[in-house]
């Protein structure tokens, strides 16, 4: 269910944005011990955060916060001191849940760890997919028009909110 989240809000989108996976699974817990010499896996998420112009995070939610996988990334492209992968960088939150709630506590948690990161943040709309049966096909496709239309809204106001952050805030050559 994870890797079909990770496709959700992508699928209804503007023909102008292009997304790739960062992968976070081979990642070593981080330490700042390895500050001084950072791994190649960490260099491999640094170098793929500083090559989009936005990052885009889907989570789910666990223990009603962020998984851990998800914040030992985090950590990982905030370090070492002084090269902080997300300063300056457009960020947005969504997730889907069979709750009713959705990862709403889960996307709180993240946009606090974000702030920190000084990663300019997508606040409205938020966006809670409730992932149900009715609104989903099994392999992923968006059946409920609501759901669909919600989704490509947001897809749209994400873009927009990159193209105003990178206007203010041009990425470094």
């Amino acid at each position: 269910m994870v890797s079909f989240l990770a496709e959700l809000p992508v699928r209804p989108r503007p023909s102008d944005l292009e997304f790739f996976e960062i992968p976070i699974k081979d990642l070593p817990l981080c330490s700042y011990d390895y500050d001084s010499d950072y791994p190649a896996e960490g260099k491999a998420l640094k170098d793929a955060i500083a090559s989009a112009d936005a990052v885009l995070f889907v989570t789910p939610e666990c223990n009603r916060s962020i998984p851990g996988a998800l914040k030992n990334a985090i950590d990982w492209a905030s370090r070492p001191w002084g090269s902080n992968s997300f300063a300056r960088k457009p960020s947005a939150v969504i997730g889907a849940s069979p709750g009713a709630l959705g990862t709403a506590l889960a996307q709180q948690s993240l946009r606090g760890v974000l702030s920190f990161c000084d990663s300019p943040q997508m606040n409205a709309p938020e966006a809670y997919v409730r992932f149900n049966s009715d609104a989903f096909t099994s392999d992923g496709e968006v059946v409920d028009s609501r759901t669909e239309h919600f989704l490509r809204d947001f897809m749209k106001e994400f873009r927009d909110h990159v193209v105003r952050v990178l206007t203010v805030l041009p990425r470094e050559a």
